[in-house]
């Protein structure tokens, strides 16, 4: 982690208002995406159980694919 970075550089602001939270982008674009991609699959024509196990399967092939990424990438090297 960079500790020169400031803490909410990964943030998104909602509602301008006081106390506003800061929404994570990662969770957003993930948002976005599965959003996009149902609505996509519906427009398509597919029918909602179709939709939905996609939308499933696919979120879990990229949990693992992050997952065994980070690993790869974090393990040290001597």
């Amino acid at each position: 982690m960079n500790m020169r970075a400031h803490l909410h550089a990964s943030c998104v602001q909602g509602p301008v208002r006081e106390g506003s939270p800061l929404l994570p982008t990662p969770a957003v674009v993930i948002i976005v995406v599965v959003l996009s991609l149902t609505a996509g699959l519906g427009a398509w024509g597919q029918n909602l159980e179709t939709v939905i196990a996609t939308i499933t399967v696919g979120g879990l092939l990229a949990v693992e694919l992050v997952r065994r990424t980070v690993a790869v990438f974090s393990a040290r090297r001597v």
